[in-house]
């Protein structure tokens, strides 16, 4: 189907190595803006994909990952007893590393990790289902671990397009759209506030006038 095909030449782009370090440095630059010991799950193309956005997020913290080896690790199916390792290790609440899992589908569902603080979408999402359980990777609370909230990354366009869904119960809170170049810096952005929110500076709705 027409669909399908664009799905995938879309998917191929994501995975070209100019692409995949572009987003790895814009990653990279949201954990230094925010924690860069937050969990984070990198969903990928594929295995192989995982494997390069791993080498990539490595490189670009090089002077975390000299303390501490395994910062960035790949989760699939082709690691075996050394991928559960490092995912037991990432859903352990005193364990400060693994903190970005790269993966493809095996963390889809099935994982139970609630001090993740980010999901970075990296691959097409059609099914609410599998959207559901990708984003329940970050919907628990932990708030004796300080986990209040969780952000999604969505270099896709499958959250703007899925949290549209009435099938989707609720709207982000904030939601900002960047725009980044071939380098992964930031061009342009714009911060959108869902309707439930009001600024501070809102004026107070007017008071019904009084009966005769």
């Amino acid at each position: 189907p027409d669909e399908e095909y664009h799905i995938k030449v879309f998917e191929r782009v994501v995975a070209l190595k100019g692409r995949t370090e572009a987003i790895a440095k814009h990653i990279t630059e949201f954990l230094r803006k925010t924690d860069r010991f937050a969990k984070t799950i990198v969903f990928c193309v594929d295995q192989e994909h995982a494997d390069e956005m791993r080498r990539a997020l490595n490189n670009l913290n090089a002077d975390v990952v000299r303390d501490h080896s395994d910062y960035v690790c790949r989760v699939t199916s082709d690691e075996g007893d050394v991928g559960r390792g490092h995912l037991s290790k990432f859903q352990d609440l005193e364990s400060r590393t693994p903190v970005i899992l790269t993966t493809s589908q095996l963390l889809t569902t099935g994982v139970d990790a609630p001090t993740v603080q980010n999901i970075v979408l990296l691959r097409v999402i059609n099914s609410m289902t599998e959207f559901k359980q990708i984003i329940g990777r970050g919907t628990r609370v932990r708030d004796d671990y300080g986990k209040l909230f969780f952000s999604i990354l969505d270099y896709t366009g499958s959250a703007t397009r899925l949290f549209a869904d009435p099938e989707f119960d609720g709207d982000p809170t904030i939601e900002t759209e960047v725009t980044i170049d071939e380098d992964g810096e930031p061009i342009d952005d714009e911060t959108v506030v869902t309707p439930e929110e009001e600024p501070d500076d809102a004026e107070p709705d007017p008071l019904p006038p009084d009966e005769p």
